[in-house]
């Protein structure tokens, strides 16, 4: 211990000299949670380093708010999310729950509530309150805050965003409407870019459920919708326009909902740099019979391309719909009250896409679906694209997401087998590499054995042979559903679990449209049912940073005068032999003088 306090005093003195420090050597793990080093998240966070990272055992952590200002700083929840609740105390320097000053800060499997402040104070407290230049949110959850994330950087530069596999929930509570800003689920200043992927917000309390003033969004294959709420303002708020891309979301109105607009673009003039708009194979939803999409006088529409616009009103508030988009006809959804906008058989939606080609060098072609609750599963293609945020071939695979969120979700999503029932790629690679569903993955038993120990759909689904003996019942890989990949329309048919791993998940599979055996594949196909498709995909999550930057104040309005990130930089690279040398004399100096 006296040996690394004296590497922190000593590593920013030679950081300033220029001297090339090894970026691992003052890199720690610090551990929270009843009997580890630290008792309180916060608690850790003070005494953190450039570079260290913290793991806060699972559990609620009340009046636990702080600033976190050391760059390169890593939180993370084990076991499952902890808890950071703030319900009815007072948040760091009344804005956030957390307070992001830092740069390169990565947030992982946390639950932030509760956070408020006065209408005095502007009502716009914050779960995170982001004022550094680069944050990554990972598979949390934002509930019953004023605001879920308010990301106001200092420096705008080079700022950037990212939150992918998280949840947003009943944001926007309190009088801020009515004392100078709404409050959001989310609200994303100017940074340079802006992303958000295989996430669901929802249920705004009285705001937007995404709005962003970033020069740059990307917003790809999210679940977006009021379901049920009738406070909710626009489902996406763009109000300063900007390249924006919108691929492979469903976006959702309820008829008792605001505003009448899913989508608000440059409402509030066309001020960032660029002006583009490209919507592509979102499957739009409102009963609320008005606009679905605002656009600005002038509009270019034909980054529109094979969408799906269900319910009464006009796709666009002005400009001409390119024709690969669908409108005034029914869909034939799976099951639109329960939000299951997949496709049935003979929609007028399937096969009838076009190439949607790409914008300055991003391909606008969907690759991903989003897969419920907070995954992604690998859009399928048969060659013939379909319009919507769902390929009808895409039916009977498993979600691939987050470890401890394994494979859930309905293989095949109310369909049976269409697509390849229980034989996509559910269960390929480790069920969530590290806390891969806390040791179950996909809940419930795959089979024999259970899923998720071992490796649990890496070759095999479960260990031994997955639904050995069954046929399209109970044991079938993955739970909650009895394993029945696709349920819903049906037919019989498909041995369920028969052999290693590939038959699993098929059940009452039955007649595949569009192609692919139903049960059929390589071992480790898990599939089928809740859970069954054993977490092929992240243990804590990769996918692109994004970039960021800019101010600007609005409705939820930035303090000025706050602290920014500290923290030295560290440098990899050559010269770190010249570097440990210096350590070496530095560390037995500061002995010497101590004596």
């Amino acid at each position: 211990m006296r040996l690394m306090t004296n590497l922190r005093v000593l590593f920013p003195v030679l950081a300033t000299l220029g001297v090339i420090v090894p970026a691992t050597a003052s890199a720690a793990t610090l551990t929270v949670g009843t009997g580890k080093s630290y008792v309180s998240p916060c608690a850790a966070i003070g005494a953190a380093g450039p570079g260290d990272t913290i793991e806060v055992d699972a559990g609620t952590y009340a009046g636990d708010s702080c600033y976190l200002k050391v760059d390169g700083l890593t939180v993370r929840g084990i076991g499952g999310r902890a808890k950071l609740d703030m319900t009815g105390q007072a948040i760091a320097g009344k804005k956030g729950i957390f307070v992001v000053g830092g740069n390169n800060i990565t947030l992982e499997h946390l639950e932030f509530t509760g956070a408020a402040i006065s209408d005095d104070d502007g009502a716009n407290g914050a779960g995170i309150r982001m004022e550094g230049k680069t944050l990554v949110v990972r598979d949390c959850f934002f509930h019953d805050n004023q605001n879920g994330i308010l990301a106001t950087p200092l420096e705008t530069a080079g700022s950037s965003l990212l939150v992918e596999y998280s949840e947003f929930d009943h944001n926007g509570i309190g009088n801020g409407c009515n004392v100078g800003g709404c409050t959001h689920n989310m609200y994303i200043n100017h940074l340079d870019s802006f992303t958000l992927q295989y996430s669901y917000s929802h249920n705004a309390d009285s705001g937007h459920l995404v709005k962003t003033r970033a020069l740059e969004n990307h917003i790809l294959y999210n679940r977006i919708g009021s379901e049920g709420n009738g406070t909710t303002s626009y489902e996406i708020d763009v109000p300063n326009g900007g390249l924006t891309y919108l691929i492979g979301n469903t976006i959702q109105k309820d008829a008792q909902a605001g505003n009448g607009f899913l989508v608000a673009y440059a409402e509030e003039g066309a001020s960032n740099p660029v002006q583009s708009l490209f919507a592509v194979n979102n499957t739009f939803v409102s009963a609320k019979g008005s606009t679905f999409v605002s656009v600005p006088g002038g509009f270019d529409a034909s980054g529109f391309r094979n969408n799906v616009f269900a319910g009464a009103g006009s796709a666009l508030s002005q400009g001409t719909l390119p024709a690969s988009n669908l409108t005034g006809q029914d869909p034939l959804f799976v099951n639109a009250a329960g939000q299951d906008f997949h496709l049935l058989p003979g929609s007028p939606a399937i096969d009838t896409g076009t190439d949607p080609g790409s914008n300055a060098g991003f391909s606008l072609t969907p690759v991903d679906e989003y897969f419920h609750p907070l995954q992604k599963v690998a859009r399928s293609s048969d060659g013939k694209l379909d319009l919507g945020a769902f390929e009808h071939s895409s039916g009977g695979q498993g979600g691939s997401g987050q470890g401890g969120q394994a494979g859930s979700g309905q293989a095949g999503s109310g369909e049976a087998g269409s697509g390849q029932a229980g034989s996509g790629q559910a269960g390929s690679g480790q069920a969530g590499s590290g806390e891969a569903g806390s040791g179950q993955a996909g809940s419930g038993q795959a089979g024999s054995g259970q899923a998720g120990s071992g490796e649990a759909g890496s070759g095999q689904a479960g260990s031994g042979t997955a639904g050995s003996g069954q046929s399209g019942q109970a044991g079938i890989a993955g739970s909650g559903q009895s394993g029945q990949a696709g349920s819903g329309t049906g037919g019989m048919g498909g041995s369920a679990g028969n052999g290693q791993g590939g038959a699993a998940g098929s059940g009452n599979a039955g007649a595949a449209s569009k192609g692919g055996a139903a049960g059929s594949g390589s071992a480790g196909h898990a599939g089928g049912g809740k859970g069954g498709a054993s977490g092929s995909g992240k243990s804590g999550g990769a996918g692109a940073s994004g970039d960021a930057g800019g101010s600007s104040q609005d409705d939820a309005t930035a303090e000025s005068g706050d602290d920014g990130g500290c923290g030295v930089a560290v440098h990899r690279g050559a010269g770190a032999g010249a570097g440990w040398l210096l350590l070496a004399l530095g560390a037995a100096g500061l002995k010497r003088r101590r004596r």
